[in-house]
């Protein structure tokens, strides 16, 4: 699959602080990519040279095959940028501001009043069109920043906390146009601190730590990596013991505890792996009365990573 992003050994340093250090990125297209790590992580460094907005001092990068220090340009209309803080004209009406980018990302004239009604609606900002940006609450701003992102069309977005310091109805309402917005197949990249919600958003992850990728890849991926997908409860009729025996031969079960007749175990690798051992048990004339699984969730697969339980 073709790649929308693309670093190698890419470097930043700020004074005698190293940012990013030679952080190496694949994002196939397509991907809603999770970008995930505590403050000072080099999130936000990451998303602004992708952006253009500052230069590598080592190593490159490339958006849809543009490259962001030769080719800035062919860069930057290939991607939407969402920071984290940004600086709004208080006065000016909500559609004059959408216009205004609109005109200096150079859409034409004649399309711009149609494309501002769409971005309106897609945030459900519309019945605000006309008001003034002062009068907009901190999620109203959210969204309408967001339309700026999308205004010419980008094949790459890149949000920086989209997420940060919304109340629980707007946040809501921001997961939601970004569940609509993997619909359209363009390549999404959000750094969030808010990893429940990104779960339900994300098709893959890359976890960051002192500026260096911990791990990256498909959720499932990351999450075998970690270690395993979680901890699996089988409940039996009786016989619980000799049951755990046969439990223990599959090398990707790790016994945890047998508790009257129910086993605990940790399941390495994928969830295949409790299917083949309900059927050894069958085979083997145990009563299986229940199975249920936890698997690692984001949370989960951080803290494993970020207290190096991931080399």
């Amino acid at each position: 699959m073709r790649c929308a992003i693309k670093t190698e050994k890419l470097r930043k340093e700020y004074d005698s602080v190293v940012a990013l250090k030679s952080l190496d990125m694949e994002i196939p297209e397509g991907e809603t990519y999770g970008l995930i790590g505590p403050n000072g992580a080099g999130k936000s460094t990451l998303l602004k040279l992708l952006a253009t907005a500052i230069k590598p001092d080592f190593g490159f990068a490339l958006v849809e095959d543009a490259n962001i220090e030769t080719q800035p340009i062919e860069a930057r209309k290939k991607v939407g940028f969402m920071p984290d803080f940004y600086a709004l004209y208080e006065q000016v009406v909500a559609e004059d501001f959408l216009t205004y980018f609109a005109l200096a990302y150079g859409v034409s004239r004649e399309s711009i009043p149609g494309l501002v009604d769409k971005l309106l609606a897609d945030v459900k900002l519309t019945e605000k069109r006309k008001a003034n940006i002062s009068e907009l609450s901190r999620g109203m701003r959210q969204r309408l920043v967001f339309a700026k992102t999308l205004i010419h069309d980008p094949p790459v977005l890149l949000l920086d906390e989209p997420l940060s310091g919304l109340d629980p109805k707007a946040r809501a309402e921001m997961i939601e146009i970004l569940r609509e917005l993997r619909k359209t197949g363009k390549t999404v990249v959000i750094s969030s601190h808010i990893l429940s919600e990104l779960s339900a958003l994300c098709t893959s992850i890359g976890i960051i730590e002192k500026g260096e990728m911990k791990i990256a890849g498909t959720i499932d991926e990351v999450r075998q990596a970690a270690r395993g997908s979680g901890k699996v409860e089988i409940e039996l009729i009786s016989n619980a013991a000799p049951a755990a025996n046969i439990i223990s031969g599959f090398e990707f079960a790790e016994m945890r505890a047998v508790v009257g007749n129910t086993i605990v175990f940790d399941l390495q690798g994928d969830r295949s792996g409790i299917a083949l051992i309900n059927e050894a048990l069958v085979q083997s004339g145990f009563g299986v009365v229940s199975i249920s699984d936890e698997r690692l969730n984001l949370e989960d697969i951080y803290f494993k990573v970020s207290s190096h339980e991931v080399q």
